[in-house]
């Protein structure tokens, strides 16, 4: 059994390599998946041949109080779901304690997980296999990181493995058939952010769609339905003579999105999960990241840096999916 403590589609791409190779040593190869229902697990890893199931821990967020398994009557249904099922092993990518006690409650023999940062550190109590993972400094993406050590800690691989997403050929091949008007040479525009400070904004993603179209280069603007109003706000800013080759697309499932993607020669985005979907579908990617921790976890990125998302220009955004498209 895996325990996935982050909630965002992006925090699973990450692990993806991980929850593998945990699953390549466990009985049958296959494991078992903890993970709360924004990483949206159900419908990403439908493709997988190393997933037996996937628990849905609906703990919600901070601000949202509604999740079943937030009170402590949830918490201890969730301890007696766990334990009903007799696992041998939790291996747990998260540092919070209440996982590794839950493991403990539901007499999971062995216990493998960060071991806890700061005041965190209480979550070793329940853990019983060390190596615990060190804090991290560098500038890179924590989660991976972390992953990382704690993977080539116990054994599971002997270094760093880079995220790879494999879509069922049933996704491709409908987007394909749905995309096949348009020149072979796609950009998808990912747009949405869980933060404002990652968010490229409208003005700018409408004005790289505009140019890329005059560049006669078909355009896909790609984003989920919360990004309903976003994506028409782009849309209106692109002379209407240039929209032959563009798309505004809201697929329901990320695997949709990841297939949609992978009918593209390049992807360019805000940090968000999709993009890193995109990369993991090795499909060339650019993030628009301004001063955040790197995505070291996929060399192929091309990371645009900046003081801030918004001091990423234009013009840097156009050079970078040239030189994805083209390489030199």
């Amino acid at each position: 059994m895996v325990f996935q403590h982050d909630l965002g589609i992006g925090d699973l791409v990450f692990r993806l390599p991980y929850l593998e190779a945990v699953a390549q040593k466990s009985h049958g190869g296959k494991i078992v998946l903890i993970a709360q229902s924004c990483a949206r697990a159900e419908d990403l890893l439908r493709g997988v041949n190393w997933l037996s199931s996937i628990i849905v821990y609906e703990r919600g967020r901070k601000t949202d109080p509604r999740g079943k398994h937030r009170s402590f009557s949830g918490y201890i249904s969730l301890v007696f779901q766990i334990k009903s099922l007799k696992f041998e092993r939790m291996v747990i990518f998260g540092d919070r304690l209440r996982y590794s006690f839950l493991a403990y409650l539901a007499g999971i023999p062995v216990r493998i997980g960060y071991g806890g940062f700061g005041v965190s550190w209480l979550q070793r109590f329940f853990l019983n296999r060390k190596p615990y993972v060190k804090p991290y400094k560098g500038p890179c993406i924590t989660n991976y990181q972390w992953a990382t050590d704690l993977m080539m800690g116990h054994g599971f691989c002997t270094g760093p493995l880079v995220p790879r997403l494999k879509v069922p050929d049933a996704f491709n091949s409908r987007w394909a058939k749905d995309l096949e008007s348009l020149p072979p040479t796609r950009v998808a525009l990912v747009v949405g952010a869980s933060d404002k400070v990652k968010d490229w904004g409208v003005a700018n993603f409408a004005a790289l769609a505009s140019q890329l179209l005059k560049a006669e280069h078909a355009v896909v603007c790609l984003g989920g339905r919360a990004e309903r109003q976003i994506l028409e706000r782009i849309e209106s800013r692109i002379a209407p003579d240039l929209r032959t080759n563009l798309r505004v697309l809201m697929p329901d499932s990320v695997l949709d999105s990841a297939a949609v993607v992978s009918q593209c020669s390049a992807c360019i985005g805000n940090d968000t999960g999709m993009v890193h979907v995109a990369a993991a579908c090795e499909v060339p990617t650019v993030l628009i990241l301004g001063h955040r921790r790197l995505p070291c976890h996929d060399p192929a990125i091309r990371s645009l840096i900046a003081p801030s998302v918004a001091q990423v220009s234009l013009n840097d955004a156009i050079e970078a999916v040239s030189r994805v498209i083209q390489p030199a």
